[in-house]
């Protein structure tokens, strides 16, 4: 791109020695064109420089997101799936809430329900099993 300046700059150089005068209608439209021609120079300088910038960016945020995908297939296996009872949205969080001392509960982002309680408290209970299956055996049932 620096090429495009240095001929521009040559051919301001060249309509200076050949005394092109800015008085004539002719060297008015040449002083013009050239006046335009290292505008649109300097102006492609600056993109190119810009999308350089851009593309190194670019391979950052692709190296990042690279690493995370690759972060996310190994902690695939510890995470929980769970769904919400009161409004059926689909809950994710890492499986170490089972384990952890403190009493951490994890609440419904789509309906504010407590869905999960570390304490123990929020165990599936058979009695809640079984009135599924009932209600799933009376809807079969011809």
């Amino acid at each position: 791109m620096r090429d495009i300046a240095e001929k521009v700059s040559y051919l301001q150089g060249l309509s200076e020695g050949l005394n092109i005068s800015d008085g004539s209608p002719q060297g008015k439209i040449i002083s013009g064109m050239l006046g335009v021609l290292e505008e649109i120079a300097n102006s492609t300088i600056n993109l190119q420089y810009e999308f350089e910038e851009f593309k190194e960016y670019v391979e950052s945020i692709d190296d990042d997101l690279f690493d995370l995908e690759e972060s996310m297939d190994e902690d695939e296996l510890d995470h929980i799936e769970m769904e919400c009872a009161n409004c059926g949205e689909q809950l994710y969080f890492e499986s170490e809430v089972l384990e952890d001392d403190d009493v951490i509960e994890i609440i419904c982002p789509n309906c504010n329900e407590v869905v999960f309680v570390n304490d123990g408290s929020f165990d599936f209970e058979p009695s809640y099993i079984d009135d599924e299956i009932e209600e799933e055996e009376v809807t079969t049932q011809p």
